[in-house]
């Protein structure tokens, strides 16, 4: 799984996973992260969740 580059709130720089990367996210624990678009700034940019609890539906994308 491809690894992402994060950016703490203290400035420090890092490697996460993408289900870390949602975790930090969470916790505002980020100032942004790095797509191969460009950085990504959570509390700025659209960012969408990896899990979402609302969606109540059969799970279609492994069908």
């Amino acid at each position: 799984m491809r690894e992402v580059t994060v950016i703490y709130q203290d400035g420090m720089m890092d490697m996460v996973s993408p289900s870390v990367l949602q975790e930090l996210i969470d916790n505002d624990d980020i100032v942004k992260f790095q797509r191969s678009s460009g950085w990504v700034y959570p509390e700025i940019d659209p960012v969408r969740n990896l899990v979402s609890s609302d969606y109540q539906g059969v799970e279609r994308r492994f069908a």
